[in-house]
């Protein structure tokens, strides 16, 4: 499978330069944001989508959008989870 990058825009808070990273994205999209590295997690942040949130609100927003996609991925490997994502028994 092919890496996924993205860039990362940090603006250097006494000095105002702005410079730019480059982001490896293994997990985002398809973990809870908590399980984000701290890169991942700014990446997020930045989204358009995010970008006009607190952290708090990030957080949510970004784990109610994941949550249909991370319940169905563990369906998919033979475990039957709650409505919250959480693994509860095996499917039979």
């Amino acid at each position: 499978m092919k890496a996924k990058y993205g860039i990362l825009e940090y603006v250097h808070p006494v000095s105002n330069r702005t410079s730019y990273k480059s982001v490896k994205l293994e997990d985002v999209g398809s973990d809870w944001f908590d399980c984000l590295t701290d890169d991942e997690q700014s990446w997020v942040q930045q989204r358009k989508k995010y970008s006009h949130l607190n952290y708090d609100e990030v957080i949510e927003q970004y784990d109610k959008d994941i949550l249909p996609a991370k319940i169905e991925r563990e369906k998919k490997l033979g475990w039957k989870c709650d409505e919250q994502g959480n693994i509860i028994g095996i499917i039979k």
